[in-house]
């Protein structure tokens, strides 16, 4: 379990002293990092499928952080279970792993549901049980690399029908609504602009 404290006080030390963590951290089951504000802020590419948090550039906007002094309570793979400015976390930390382990387990029957559907060739079934499970934004665990690897799958497979729709504007409508909410939707929209346009 990690403890994010997102700061730019000179007095971080003092503030850092009061938290409430010095037990868990000493028993090393809690990591504790500061994270100064950078000087600029990077965008993160968007995407439907949750990215590491931990590995974005810019981790006050991976976060959502709008001010300092502001902790974020999450899993080691930095996945957020709380985010407060208060400075008593302990008892947040250890919620943790109930918590996540509820939501592994539904990411993991989301997947199951998205797979089941895509077998039986209903891809938007499969697409609707793909992005209930990413509104989780679970990243690092073992249910994480399935459902990307078949959303990628689906994806993959939706570009290909794109290519083969060509300019049947029926064909690419349907697409559309197949693929409404998915990074695909851009693609099948612009391509319908254009013809338009033509």
């Amino acid at each position: 379990m990690s403890a994010l404290y997102f700061g730019d006080r000179k007095d971080d030390d003092e503030l850092l002293a009061a938290v409430d963590l010095s037990e868990l951290v000493t028993g090393k089951t809690v990591v504790c990092v500061r994270v100064p504000k950078p000087e600029a802020s990077e965008a993160s590419p968007a995407s439907v499928v949750p990215t590491d948090r931990l590995a974005a550039k810019d981790l006050w906007l991976a976060y959502g952080i709008k001010q300092a002094d502001t902790f974020v309570v999450a899993d080691k793979f930095g996945n957020p279970y709380a985010v407060t400015t208060e400075t008593a976390l302990a008892d947040k930390m250890k919620e943790v792993a109930s918590h996540f382990r509820s939501l592994r387990k539904q990411l993991r029957r989301d997947t199951d549901a998205a797979r089941a559907a895509h077998e039986k060739g209903k891809t938007r079934e499969a697409i609707d049980a793909l992005l209930a499970g990413f509104k989780h934004g679970l990243t690092g665990y073992d249910e994480a690399e399935p459902a990307a690897k078949l959303y990628k799958e689906l994806m993959d497979a939706g570009r290909k029908q794109l290519k083969l729709a060509g300019d049947k504007t029926t064909e690419l409508e349907s697409l559309a609504k197949v693929y409404a909410g998915t990074d695909l939707q851009a693609e099948i929209d612009e391509t319908l602009k254009k013809i338009r346009k033509s």
